[in-house]
């Protein structure tokens, strides 16, 4: 009984109830005769004196049952502990030659979903990322959470690459890396891939030999092969051709062969998935477990006082007060549900799926409302459920609301408001100077427009001046041709010979002319576009540039930034970068 102990002392705390109720249920019981005791002492009468013992089984069960919850234990038992340690890598190909679509929709869709099928058939072990192109890089280091891992690979994409390329050899590499700085000497290694050429299945050998890790692969693609359709719907070609992507089967073999693992071909179903997933589930180091981790646990005992207490609940059965007040007095955790709750967190799980509309709708929380309606570009409804909050968050986002509806006015005065009360928040002042920015930008149009008009109006006036001189020039000429007509028969050779020669140059001037005509519609288009523009009330091309150059400015002002992309790549350039330093610092040595 040495190492007799409670295993949660906090539950004698409940016995201060008891040490409460005791004195005051003790007293009503002495006061609970129909006669007072003095008149019934002056009357003769004996009052039969109240039983005691409820109160004693009351004391007695209660001290039982807090003794039980305190968990008493005075043995141990031996545990062995396994040796769950293991770790796996799963290795990603994000070349542009996922881009083939021989799988429906593309070797890249397919890979991602079958790598997220993955996650959750790995429950024992810590898992890590590595995606490759030209070179391999660590995206998550080994982690047991997959939610990590879950986040990250809808984000991958050749887009996201340092360098484009296709060697599957780094890749493995990196992954032998990520296991051997954790201190794995063997584990497991998943490569998904399309294929690759035999000089770096060559090197991807060279730098398994002398490990333990083992390798399976995940084909995907097909031996057929398919030509690679970039995002923006053109084909990788070669020199004129077409490239089509095949899988060459022997050289996957000869990695699994070689480490143990196995090799799968992508199929419409989850039978590939499931194959690694049960080929990888358990870690090799899980198998081992050692004597020397052996951990002893205390039993709780407590369980052996049920016994007294169910005697106990018997006898109260007579007339059931004992136990009601057991039930009453000692402390239970009630369940509560709030309707208010679970409305919010479904509005929650529907706004991270992206449907912001329907989030606002479901939103209870004006705070949450807002956001939601200006994730969903609902500015005007944003405006009104924010308008009446005054925390800074709902305050910074009715800015933004401003902003992108175009009121600069009211977001500068709402940025500046938030300032005065919290002059540290940092999104504000930045989200200010873009404001800003997009307000001088306004102005310049308006300048712009206004100048553009009074060249409009200009331009009218001279065309009107400039037809009105035409048609007196077209009077003296009638008039000149008058005159020429009344000549007589005398000149007509001379005005033959004269017309001959007018005949010649007309052409050469209407050359010019033509030439002089494109050079004034160039100047034109130049000097007086937004004169005309202006008249149709539309913003010329300059204009649209403006625009186009302003409203992107304010895409920054989103309050939930989600750029998973923009953050890895980032991540795998400053990889990049630190290895070509290293390189460089090698070379100069």
């Amino acid at each position: 009984m040495a190492d007799f102990t409670f295993m949660h002392p906090l539950w004698f705390a409940a016995l201060i109830p008891l040490i409460i109720v005791l004195p005051w249920l003790k007293g009503k019981a002495q006061h609970s005769g129909l006669i007072a005791p003095h008149l019934a002492q002056k009357l003769g009468l004996t009052q039969q004196q109240p039983k005691r013992w409820p109160l004693g089984l009351l004391t007695l069960g209660w001290l039982i049952a807090v003794i039980a919850m305190a968990g008493p234990s005075w043995q141990k038992v031996k545990l062995p502990a396994y040796n769950l340690s293991g770790a796996r890598v799963l290795v990603m190909n994000m070349s542009q030659s996922m881009y083939a679509t021989d799988i429906k929709p593309n070797r890249l869709t397919q890979e991602r979903f079958k790598a997220l099928d993955m996650l959750p058939g790995w429950k024992e072990g810590s898992t890590g990322l590595v995606a490759f192109a030209g070179d391999g890089y660590e995206v998550s280091p080994l982690t047991t959470d997959s939610s990590t891992l879950r986040n990250l690979i809808p984000s991958l994409s050749p887009d996201v690459m340092p360098i484009a390329g296709n060697n599957a050899a780094s890749g493995i590499a990196e992954a032998i890396r990520l296991l051997k700085q954790a201190g794995h000497n063997t584990g497991d290694i998943i490569l998904m891939t399309d294929g690759m050429s035999k000089t770096v299945a060559q090197q991807a050998l060279a730098d398994l030999k002398g490990t333990h890790y083992r390798v399976s692969i995940l084909a995907m693609g097909t031996v057929e092969g398919a030509p690679i359709q970039l995002p923006n719907g053109s084909l990788l070609s070669e020199n004129g051709t077409p490239v089509i992507s095949k899988i060459d089967i022997g050289t996957l073999m000869s990695i699994t062969d070689s480490t143990g693992g196995i090799l799968q071909m992508a199929q419409a179903t989850d039978n590939d998935v499931n194959a690694i997933v049960h080929f990888t589930a358990k870690p090799l180091d899980s198998g081992k477990k050692g004597h020397e981790k052996e951990l002893q646990e205390r039993l709780n005992g407590g369980f052996w006082l049920i016994i007294p207490l169910l005697l106990f609940a018997l006898l109260s059965f007579r007339r059931g007060v004992v136990l009601a007040a057991m039930f009453i007095l000692l402390p239970i955790d009630h369940a509560q549900a709030s309707p208010w709750t679970n409305t919010n967190r479904q509005a929650y799980e529907t706004f991270t799926d992206g449907n912001y509309k329907q989030a606002a709708q479901d939103f209870t929380s004006p705070q949450w409302k807002g956001i939601a309606e200006y994730k969903a570009k609902q500015y005007e409804q944003a405006i009104e459920t924010l308008k009446p909050l005054q925390d800074p968050t709902s305050q910074y986002n009715l800015g933004n609301a401003y902003a992108q509806k175009g009121d600069y006015k009211q977001a500068l005065e709402t940025y500046k408001k938030l300032l005065k009360q919290q002059p540290d928040f940092a999104d504000a002042k930045k989200n200010l100077a873009i404001v800003e920015q997009a307000e001088k930008q306004k102005r310049q149009q308006q300048e712009k427009k206004e100048q553009s008009g009074k060249e409009g109006k200009q331009g009218q006036q001279g065309n009107k001046d400039q037809q009105q001189q035409g048609q007196q020039d077209n009077k003296d000429q009638q008039q000149k041709a008058g005159k020429e007509g009344q000549q007589g028969q005398q000149g007509q050779d001379s005005t033959q010979q004269q017309a001959g020669k007018e005949d010649k140059q007309p052409s050469m001037s209407a050359a010019e002319k033509k030439q002089q005509d494109k050079q004034q519609d160039k100047d034109g288009k130049d000097q007086q576009p937004s004169a005309v523009t202006m008249q149709q009330g539309e913003p010329n091309g300059d204009q649209q540039q403006v625009l186009s150059v302003s409203n992107p400015i304010l895409k920054k002002l989103e309050q939930v930034p989600d750029d998973t992309a923009g953050l890895i790549r980032a991540q795998l350039m400053l990889q990049a970068q630190q290895r070509a330093e290293q390189q460089q610092s090698n070379k100069s040595w």
